[in-house]
């Protein structure tokens, strides 16, 4: 197990425990328990849940290493850190009676990881660590799923104490990512040639893309220099160059998987400029799924929680102009909006100053609303 292993390399504890959806997947959800010494021992602190993006696993969270990588900061704060692996990605291949190269089991899209898996996961975590409430931190397309289960079942707000979206995930309209504005610019077309192929599944974790990602992106090879071009070309160029170091270890992880379908969702939300459910492109379809020939949108008056918001200036993806919208549309939230200058899409996960820029801020105010509950409850 990768992510285990990038744990256990800095000599902390690793556990993978397996969820199972109402609709049948089996999810692994990786944990570092809280550090069992005296300094921790007298906090009362709540559980942080994590949930990636679109293309990634919990193994964003750790490969940076300690002094870099979320969970690892978290842990070393005294935290409890789980970390969710959504549906079709490395870890969450598994299915009560579907195989993976059964194309029913690619049928969903980041819909269906927001109102299964996540409550899921969410519901488990509680019941295994005997609390109410956890944090949540969610990037890109984790920041999605949350927006997802909350709009769609209120009555999970009830059951996070606060949340942070890194690099928010809902409008799309503004997104200047040059390869995928393509992709999104011909989505018919891509449709077809998926189709032709017989594709449902996309980017999975093979040994050829964890082979030649170290290969072609070793910070010694010339080849570097294409790597992290192609990679800036989706996220946005960085103030902040990435650790040469850093790239092999992230495409051990990554990309870890996805269904054709999320692809297809988020492209239809750059299209649209509207956050909503899928569109089946048939409006008997949509009637019979949605009572309506239209995707409906999501609700986002029924999410009522704290929420920190990080965006990048330099982020192709998660534009100013989006996330500005988003917040808006977050009118029963109280949120507090940060802007990194510099930061690109990524930059939340691997760039050097952000458990300096991002992290702190994330562990002041979990430590804030834990030690407030503490003392209301004496």
């Amino acid at each position: 197990d990768s992510v285990c292993q990038a744990v256990q390399r800095q000599r902390l504890e690793c556990q993978v425990h397996r969820v199972e959806t109402a609709d049948g997947y089996r999810l692994s959800v990786h944990r570092i328990p809280a550090p069992r010494n005296p300094r921790c021992a007298t906090r009362q602190l709540r559980p942080f849940l994590l949930m990636h993006g679109l293309l990634g696993s919990a193994g964003d969270f750790v490969a940076g290493g300690r002094g870099r990588s979320l969970a690892l900061e978290l842990h070393a704060r005294c935290f409890d850190v789980w970390m969710g692996n959504a549906r079709g990605t490395t870890h969450s291949r598994g299915h009560r009676s579907l195989a993976t190269s059964d194309a029913r089991f690619w049928q969903f899209s980041w819909h269906e990881i927001g109102i299964y898996d996540l409550p899921a996961i969410v519901d488990y975590v509680l019941a295994r660590t005997g609390q109410r409430q956890l944090h949540y931190v969610g990037h890109s397309q984790g920041t999605t799923v949350l927006l997802v289960l909350l709009s769609q079942r209120p009555e999970y707000n009830a059951r996070f104490t606060n949340a942070a979206l890194m690099a928010p995930v809902a409008f799309l309209k503004h997104l200047s990512s040059p390869p995928l504005r393509l992709l999104a610019s011909d989505s018919s077309g891509v449709t077809m040639l998926l189709n032709t192929l017989g594709l449902h599944e996309l980017l999975p974790a093979t040994s050829l893309t964890q082979v030649g990602g170290q290969y072609f992106c070793s910070a010694t090879l010339p080849t570097y220099a294409l790597c992290t071009l192609f990679t800036s070309l989706y996220v946005g160029f960085s103030d902040y160059p990435l650790d040469r170091n850093i790239l092999p270890r992230i495409l051990q992880t990554t990309p870890a998987g996805m269904s054709r379908r999320q692809l297809q969702h988020f492209g239809q939300l750059i299209n649209s400029g509207q956050f909503q459910q899928y569109d089946y492109h048939s409006p008997r379809l949509n009637a019979l799924r949605y009572g309506q020939t239209t995707p409906p949108s999501y609700q986002l008056a029924n999410v009522r929680l704290q929420l920190q918001i990080f965006h990048g200036t330099r982020d192709v993806l998660a534009i100013q102009a989006d996330v500005q919208r988003l917040v808006r549309e977050l009118r029963n939230s109280r949120t507090q909006m940060y802007q990194v200058p510099g930061y690109n899409h990524i930059d939340f996960l691997f760039a050097v100053t952000a458990p300096r820029m991002v992290y702190e801020r994330i562990i002041q105010q979990a430590w804030h609303l834990d030690a407030t509950s503490t003392v209301a409850a004496l």
